[in-house]
């Protein structure tokens, strides 16, 4: 079976993901959209969607199998990932057939905490909660994270 990944990841994370797709359906069988049997369209979450830098790559994804990814700062709540997929899917052409969906928690930059800390000394009831799930983000996408990302990819195949 022949694939292709797009994929935008700011720090990494979602990139760790499209990695292990590599792994998991052989590198050699990566190729170019027009070829591929399925497309794996993974990005990171801006503002609870999709990267739109990724929204030019998407027109020819009309007719093909697509298996959604990404990872997102906020987590916790398959609700949440859920939500966030669908926005992801809401921006696929009509005619693409999403065949799966994968979503998890990734770490965010050290800067990010900074700023929570800072806006926590002004507004901790709001910004505590931000600092507390930053902290389980760190590490994320975790082995855990990989072997259930593994497990959807498997499914959808």
């Amino acid at each position: 079976m022949s694939y292709a990944i797009i994929c935008s990841s700011k720090t990494g994370n979602t990139e760790k993901l499209a990695q292990r797709a590599r792994e998991i359906l052989g590198e050699e069988d990566e190729g170019p959209v027009a070829d591929a049997d399925l497309v794996l369209v993974g990005s990171w979450t801006d503002k609870g969607g999709m990267d739109p830098a990724l929204a030019e790559a998407l027109p020819p994804l009309a007719g093909k199998r697509v298996f959604l990814f990404g990872t997102c700062g906020f987590g916790g709540s398959q609700a949440y990932y859920d939500r966030v997929l669908d926005r992801f899917q809401s921006a696929l052409p009509e005619g693409a057939q999403v065949v799966g969906r994968f979503m998890c928690q990734g770490q965010m930059p050290p800067a990010v905490r900074e700023r929570y800390v800072k806006m926590a000394e002004q507004d901790p009831k709001r910004f505590e909660p931000m600092i507390e799930n930053f902290d389980r983000a760190l590490g994320h996408p975790d082995a855990a994270d990989l072997t259930a990302f593994e497990n959807a990819l498997r499914s959808a195949l």
